[in-house]
């Protein structure tokens, strides 16, 4: 029994089968969506003295977007 029976797939289709990582979204529109996230933060501030992070979860905001809230 050959290497090619015990290997399903092609040696050369799998060193091309990984491409490289590339940026999601440009620098431009993570400040745009910084700034959008400030004035939420500052427009919540003024609502109330503490921001309620579990109610932003409920209210649909990932876990992600809340982290960058935290940190601006």
């Amino acid at each position: 029994m050959g290497m090619a029976h015990k290997m399903p797939y092609i040696t050369s289709a799998m060193a091309t089968a990984v491409a490289p990582k590339r940026q999601k979204f440009s620098p431009e529109s993570l400040k745009a969506g910084d700034r959008l996230l400030k004035a939420i933060k500052d427009e919540l501030r003024k609502k109330a003295e503490k921001i309620d992070y579990d109610k932003l979860r409920r209210d649909g905001y990932s876990e992600a977007m809340i982290e960058r809230l935290k940190k601006l």
